[in-house]
This record gives structure tokens, sequence and C-alpha cells, in this order.
């Protein structure tokens, strides 16, 4: 190969990296590197027999093809014996990946007879939001393991001695979160804490400092996320832990991760105090945040429920996506 050859093949080859680069949105390439939670979703024969009829922004109508009319099991789904799950229209959003907030529309039925179980209204006025794990939620999380955002899907069930029926999902998936922070680490900041977290789960916790609370605002970024970016007045949702700057650093006074689902804030003045919004205020999604907030940021000399009066308070904070 001739050298001008050589050089034209990198050239082309760095402008095709470059370009697939452009082309991948912020929503995308917050979820880079996520490793799945849950196994990816399994089709089969029996789910491919259903037919949904889904017009836009009204409740789904399903039919079930009957296997043998008049037998005891009334359609293939009645006796499959692990969950089916079966694309419908594939969105273009992140994946689903296990342990992730989700918020979907939905219609549930009775594999066995088709009968309707209740629905969400796909209109956009009461869709539901739901973690769904790899421990006490495993069967949907599998469900919908690697189904992207902004599809529509349908799932089934197998029959069990609380559901002998077996259910048949209808869902479209309207938003993924992340499940932590998710991006590149970088250096602790002197004068904040140092924070330590949990291998799997990515749980935060604080290592005791050694030195006296700061006694102006400061923040720093532990993890960059690669998402977009947050800005004030924004409607977000995250994880977050909040520690009192005295006393042990174990003990959280509130934590989104104790509560066992994350939280969604609108970031808005009034709504809470000065120093979480500036926390939040330019911070990436994927990103984790620590600051730690002076009284006249935080509640003041009044306080609040079990912070004291005049406290310096030190939040970490995992941003797992903004609500459009």
């Amino acid at each position: 190969m001739s050298k001008l050859r050589a050089i034209f093949i990198a050239t082309s080859l760095i402008a095709v990296l470059a370009g697939c680069t452009s082309t991948t949105s912020p929503a995308l390439r917050a979820f880079e590197g996520l490793a799945p939670a849950c196994e990816s979703f399994q089709g089969g024969s029996a789910i491919d027999a259903v037919k949904v009829t889904a017009p836009d922004k009204a409740i789904p109508t399903i039919d079930i093809v009957t296997q043998q009319p008049g037998s005891a099991i009334k359609t293939p789904l009645a006796s499959i014996k692990a969950t089916q799950t079966k694309v419908l229209k594939e969105g273009d959003g992140p994946a689903f990946t296990g342990n992730e907030l989700v918020t979907v529309e939905y219609a549930v039925f009775s594999s066995t007879t088709g009968k309707s179980l209740g629905s969400s209204h796909f209109d956009g006025t009461d869709p539901a939001t739901q973690v769904f794990n790899s421990t006490d939620s495993e069967l949907y999380c599998k469900a919908l393991s690697g189904v992207k955002q902004g599809s529509l899907a349908i799932f089934a069930t197998p029959a069990t001695q609380d559901d002998p029926e077996g259910s048949l999902f209808v869902i479209e998936l309207k938003k993924v979160y992340l499940p932590h922070a998710n991006g590149d680490a970088q250096a602790p900041e002197s004068g904040l804490p140092a924070v330590v977290r949990a291998p799997k789960t990515g749980v935060p916790a604080l290592v005791q400092p050694n030195f006296s609370a700061p006694t102006e605002f400061r923040k720093a970024v532990l993890i960059q996320g690669k998402g977009e970016t947050v800005k004030a007045g924004d409607s977000v949702t995250v994880h977050y832990s909040g520690w009192v700057w005295a006393g042990t650093f174990g003990a959280t006074f509130d934590s989104s991760w104790n509560n066992g689902t994350p939280a969604t804030f609108d970031l808005k003045t009034g709504s809470l105090i000065s120093g979480f919004i500036k926390a939040l205020d330019g911070a990436t999604v994927g990103s984790q945040i620590i600051a730690s907030i002076p009284p006249s940021d935080g509640y003041g000399a009044a306080g609040q429920g079990t912070i004291p009066g005049n406290s310096t308070l030190v939040f970490v904070i995992d941003v797992l996506g903004i609500n459009k």
C-alpha cells in the first residue's frame, strides 16, 4: 500500500468517526457505557400472534388468536413459561437496561381471555412512573430491557399463583432515566468532603472531613455526564443525599436513595432552597455534583425539621434526566 493511500484511508476513517460522534445526541451519550442490570427481552411465537390496534393518543385494543376453542387453554399466551416481548414501533431514545425509573403509558389485559384489566389514557394526562429493577421487579425488568425510549411494545408474563390467567401489557415507553450518575470521574476538589460510591448501585456516602465547612457556597463535579445541560427553571429527576456539616457524616437527613425512588424537582425559586438550584444549574445529565450550602442558601437561622438553624448542608446529587 502506498504511503499516500494509507494517509487517505486514515483521514477518511477519522472523518467517519467524527461524523458518528457528532450525530449522537446528548440524550443518547448520557447512557453510553451503562452495564445492563437485566437480561435483554426475548420474543416468541405466542406474543407474535397478538394483534394490537393503537391509534394515536387513544387506549390500544388487542386481538389474541385462539389456540384451542373450548379448551382450558384459551390462547397461546396462557401457557407460556417465560416472559415474551415484541416491539411494535421502535423509538430512537436510550434503551432501558434495568434498575431505572421509567415513565410509561400502559394497558393491561388477561392473557387467557383478553379482557381489559386497566390502563392509562395514552394522552399524556396520567402516565405511570415506576422503577423496574433486577430484584423485586425482575420479571418486568427483563420484559423491557433493551426496549428504546419512544417505543410501543407488548409483553406477556406467565401465569402464576398470584396471576393465574397471566397478563399482557401494551406499553408506550415515554421516558427512560439513568439509574445513577454516568460519565467521566473528575479529580476531587479540596475543601469539599470526599465521596465514595457503592460499586453496583452508585449510592454515595461521605468521608468525614478533617476541615471546617466553607463559609460560602461551593460546588464541584465528581462525575461529568455527557447529556443535556440543566438550567434554572427546568424540571429535573435526580437521586440525592443530604447531610448536615456537623456531627456524624454517616447519617443523612434526607435521601432519595433511602426512599427507594428518584425525586423530581422544578428548579424554581420558592419551591427549593436556593443552594439546591445553584448546585444543579449548568450541570449535565449523567453528572454527580457535590455542593456545600451555607445557611444563607439553605434553611437559614430557622432550620427545617431535624436540621438545626444556621446549618451548613452538604448534598451529593446524581442528575438522571430533564423532564420536557
